[in-house]
């Protein structure tokens, strides 16, 4: 086989785990926060390695980013990649995922163009898992995402496993492709004394916009379609009741039950009803929705979204669409979108795909939206769905806003877009002002669904979609049957630090299981192997909306707090009464959860609450 020459595109990001919220002033603090390699990159820079040790070949490292970022490109030197590239111009500062996509792609073709090139699945600082895909619709390649194994490279073709959060693929595609590599598919080696002396002094390339040939309507802050127009602090949107269970533990206990118990009563699945907000602007084109699903069965997540979509386009006052692609298999979706709020279904039928290919969904839902033209496209935050429409936005040449959990329409009609940013601890407000359809992917877990109507109809538009080719070869395929615990149940008991040793966590799973709900653990218990890592609460773990969240020994880090945000109520008990938890909880216990949880099992096993 032809020797290999593989690419890996890395970024620098503040370590979130050091950012933190001044007090007085209630802002981020950036100052003296130290730069590392976006902690996913890792993995595809192992990756790389791994390939090169068994196929042989020769592997580059890029970035773009300011002087400083050389610190990265050396640590994947040290980690044994061969040669590492700065793309560096002060022009380049304030890329969205557009304009760095497409900076990338112009730096691989200045390399002349790669057999493989490898991406990390998102970046931790935005939450984005967009530039892999786009960059490699820039340079016309195949692009599989989120594959957990590298089966086998061959001098014309990968053969890759490609895992989501429902399904799993054995995929073959021609090289040259792209791929991102998930966190689960390697584990990046630490680099010996001499990988890093070595590293030290090893050359690092750098390129301007000139070196790479780079339009300049097409890089940096000038040439992206989003615009990020306003950056705060996470709201504070709970009033707490806090008592103090030192001096009285079984009574602190059975008032915390009863909390409990008192909350379960409110909750719905559903919203219980829909009141219609009054416009504030007239826009000319729908709101769309894409519907996510496999064959027949449609993700919950976009339901979800349909709501607040809902919501956007009565503001705007325009109507709801939802657009499906699908073979005959998907067509009961039609009926099920009218239900859940759209007014009108677009349906591309893209026969004997009933099941996503980014090659031909991509080619459908361009086709879709150039014809018709929606004001924006809200995708739910799926795998699938991210992946979709990461590269459609460059098909279609608009912005993508990615991880959004909020929305609002202002007075010129322009969408107000809001994400989490640098582990939940700031929220920006993005917009897409010059490019139409504005594109957002939203969070799972964050809205519930409008009722459902049964029998409601709507108008449908059929397109039938005769390009059908892909370079993308299923060679196995199925479907995930372990369904995640977290996003079903009413109750979730969180476990943080303060439980002290791994052994103290079935303490918390008696308690979860007299409750009927399910343990849930902080990232950094995950972290340390001490509970499965779909366990994890938070920005990086599981979004979650239960009826009651109980946080026991939990601080209360934004990164966990944005995780746990949407759920009706939450309750904490935490020994330290300046705990950020208990700012953002509804009710909670100052004390010890070696005392009050035993009680409260004790009342729980004696049916002492009410």
């Amino acid at each position: 086989m032809p020797e290999l020459k593989i690419v890996v595109s890395i970024k620098q990001v503040p370590d979130t785990d050091d950012l933190r919220i001044d007090p007085v002033t209630n802002n981020l603090v950036r100052e003296g926060v130290p730069a590392v390699v976006n902690p996913p990159d890792l993995h595809a820079i192992e990756e790389a390695v791994r390939l090169k040790e068994r196929y042989g070949g020769k592997t580059i490292v890029l970035t773009m980013g300011p002087p400083q970022a050389e610190s990265a490109l050396r640590e994947a030197l040290a980690m044994g990649i061969d040669e590492a590239y700065l793309i560096t111009d002060r022009a380049m500062a304030g890329a969205d995922t557009w304009a760095t996509s497409y900076t990338i792609a112009k730096a691989i073709q200045k390399l002349g163009g790669a057999d493989l090139i490898i991406f990390g699945r998102r970046a931790v600082d935005g939450e984005t898992e967009q530039v892999g895909p786009q960059t490699g619709k820039w340079l016309g390649l195949p692009v599989i995402g989120y594959v957990s194994e590298i089966k086998s490279v061959e001098k014309d073709k990968i053969v890759v496993v490609r895992t989501t959060e429902f399904d799993e693929e054995v995929i073959e595609a021609p090289l040259p492709a792209v791929i991102t590599i998930l966190e689960t598919a390697n584990k990046p080696r630490q680099p010996d004394i001499m990988s890093l002396i070595r590293a030290k002094t090893a050359k690092v390339t750098w390129w301007n916009k000139d070196d790479i040939k780079a339009e300049p309507d097409k890089i940096g802050l000038a040439g992206s379609p989003t615009k990020v127009i306003k950056v705060q602090p996470p709201p504070k949107t709970r009033k707490a009741e806090i008592i103090d269970g030192k001096k009285d533990v079984e009574k602190a206990a059975k008032w915390f039950l009863d909390k409990v118990f008192e909350a379960l009563k409110e909750e719905q699945s559903t919203l219980k009803e829909y009141v219609k907000p009054k416009p504030k602007v007239k826009v000319n084109s729908e709101v769309w929705v894409y519907i996510d699903h496999i064959g027949d069965k449609p993700n919950r997540a976009s339901y979800e979204i349909m709501s607040e979509a809902r919501r956007i386009a009565d503001l705007m006052d325009t109507s709801l669409s939802a657009a499906i692609v699908g073979g005959e298999g998907s067509k009961a979706l039609i009926d099920e979108a009218f239900e859940y709020g759209a007014d009108k279904v677009y349906f591309a039928e893209v026969k004997g795909f009933d099941r996503y290919d980014n090659e031909v969904y991509t080619r459908a839902l361009s086709k879709l939206i150039k014809k018709y033209k929606p004001e924006a496209v809200f995708f739910p935050g799926t795998r699938n769905a991210r992946e979709l429409a990461s590269i459609t936005a460059i098909e279609v040449n608009t912005g993508l806003i990615a991880d959004c959990t909020n929305f609002d329409v202002d007075d010129k009609g322009v969408l107000l877009s809001t994400r989490p940013d640098f582990g939940g601890k700031e929220m920006s407000t993005i917009i897409c002002p010059k490019h139409r359809p504005i594109m957002v992917t939203v969070r799972a877990g964050v809205f519930m669904p409008l009722p459902r109507m049964p029998g409601r109809k709507g108008e449908v538009v059929r397109e039938e979609i005769d390009d059908l080719f892909t370079r993308l070869k299923v060679l196995d395929y199925k479907l995930i049957e372990k369904r995640n615990v977290l996003t079903e149940a009413d109750i979730v008991v969180g476990v943080g630090r303060g439980i002290k040793s791994p052994e103290n966590i079935k303490m918390a799973e008696e308690l979860a299981s007299l409750l009927g709900g399910v343990v849930g653990v902080s990232k950094p218990l995950a972290d340390m192997g001490w509970y499965p890592k779909d366990r994890q609460v938070g920005q990086t773990g599981t979004t979650i909306r239960p009826k009651v969240y109980i946080a026991l020994g939990i601080s209360g880090a934004v990164q966990h707090l944005v995780g746990i945000m949407s759920s009706k109520k939450i309750g904490a008990i935490n020994l330290d009464p300046s705990a950020p938890i208990f700012e953002n909880c509804d009710f909670g216990v100052v004390g010890d959860i070696f005392e009050i949880v035993p009680k409260m099992i004790e009342f729980l096993k004696n049916k002492q609450v009410s």
